[in-house]
């Protein structure tokens, strides 16, 4: 029905990760000959580069496995159970590079990604990583991880890899994935939205699929909070006339809201020419109701038939426009003197339903005087009043004092208000 049918499969890693790296490009991809001991080599100090430390027991259990690993046909079966053997030796930093070496080629060979993982961190405790080379290695081990569902070494490596800068095939979204699969949805939205605020203040384009993961995750989880958080961000990102319609659909159906809310959702989207479908023409019409707002229900039925989504075969709206318009003729001929009234008032309801009706009917210069009115009075919803208040000064073309108004509304009504804000901003580039 909505966004999720497209972005569950585009958004998942698969269950095998294809990994990104080839240590090929880092001098790994062979398994290396050690050098002497120290205590072997003639040469003065300071003609010869820092010696290696290496025991006599763990080259004579190393060295035929080298062997054996770059021998044309290598017995792996065999090698695999020399192994334990070998890394029962390890004692120098030196041993473990070399060591974790070979069992990250002999993992590779036999596919065995916990094999492969085991030596990517050999070598990383070894410390003889080159510098340049840090952050590729912990991307893979961080990738490699993954695959073997243990999410909390993910994110010790795939953080240090970001650390470090290295973010090629991005790994925070590989972060964010970590925390979804433990069920920890908080964590992981709340990482990924750190993530694109990072992309955002470093001014680099932003990852689309992380914003459709993170719009996803609040939306099945119900997490209204979050959901209003990267529907804004979609819509900043990538505004478009379907996305307008998709970030206002979940909105309107994800965030438990009533019909006051609801029909400033969809006033949105009809601004925004994203009325995507009958249900939320229906909605409309359902939140504006006809006995209250009739010229505007008349005018949404009339928009739906000209578009083709609502049929003029329906029963149930052919009705309701009936009704609508023949309410409308009189709200028309009563407007003008309803309107003063509302402005000579000392009611505040009297005072929002009058801003309420010259919204509806277009008088925007009245619904801005009449919602401006309210918000100095008690007992006003301030957060109703400020949101129709902006879509007034909109109307009028005041943009910049429209998005003013709509980032000062606070409480539930804000994530309806950030949008009619973003919205207003994009449509006035400003």
């Amino acid at each position: 029905m909505m966004i999720f049918t497209r972005i569950s499969k585009a958004s998942r890693p698969s269950s095998a990760l294809a990994l990104a790296l080839v240590l090929a490009a880092t001098g790994t991809a062979g398994v290396f000959a050690l050098e002497q001991p120290a205590f072997a080599q003639k040469k003065k100090k300071e003609e010869k580069p820092a010696p290696k430390s290496y025991s006599k027991e763990f080259i004579a259990a190393y060295q035929p496995l080298a062997d054996a690993v770059n021998a044309p046909a290598p017995d792996y079966a065999t090698i695999n159970a020399q192994l334990p053997a070998m890394k029962a030796l390890i004692q120098s930093n030196d041993e473990r590079m070399v060591a974790g070496n070979l069992i990250y080629n002999v993992g590779t060979k036999n596919q065995n990604r916990a094999q492969q993982l085991e030596g990517v961190e050999l070598m990383l405790a070894s410390g003889q990583v080159p510098a340049e080379s840090q952050g590729q290695y912990n991307l893979l081990a961080g990738q490699l991880a993954y695959n073997e569902k243990d999410y909390a070494k993910t994110r010790t490596y795939l953080m240090k890899a970001v650390e470090l800068g290295y973010t090629e095939s991005e790994p925070q979204g590989l972060i964010a994935e970590s925390y979804f699969a433990e069920d920890n949805h908080a964590a992981g939205l709340k990482y990924l939205a750190e993530a694109i605020a990072a992309e955002e203040a470093a001014g680099n384009p932003v990852n689309e699929q992380w914003v459709r993961r993170g719009l996803q995750m609040a939306y099945n989880n119900q997490m209204a909070e979050e959901l209003g958080q990267f529907g804004l961000l979609f819509v900043k990102h990538f505004p478009s006339t379907q996305n307008w319609g998709e970030v206002i659909a979940i909105t309107a159906y994800g965030g438990g809201w009533q019909n006051p809310e609801i029909l400033d959702l969809v006033r949105l989207a009809r601004s925004a020419k994203a009325m995507r479908d009958e249900r939320m023409y229906a909605d409309y019409i359902d939140s504006a109701d006809y006995r209250r707002l009739p010229g505007e229900v008349v005018a949404v039925i009339d928009e739906g038939y000209a578009q083709g989504t609502l049929k003029k075969t329906d029963t149930y709206v052919a009705e309701v426009r009936g009704m609508a318009a023949e309410r409308a003729k009189t709200d028309r001929a009563d407007l003008a003197g309803l309107l003063t009234k509302a402005k000579a008032s000392t009611d505040v309801k009297s005072i929002v339903t009058g801003g309420d009706l010259a919204l509806s009917y277009g008088d925007y210069p009245a619904a801005e005087l009449l919602y401006t009115k309210a918000l100095g009075m008690p007992g006003v919803d301030a957060g109703l009043a400020r949101t129709r208040l902006g879509i007034a000064q909109l109307e009028q073309g005041k943009a910049a004092e429209a998005v003013a108004t709509f980032n000062a509304v606070e409480g539930k009504r804000a994530a309806i208000a950030r949008l009619w804000a973003t919205y207003a901003a994009e449509e006035a580039g400003i």
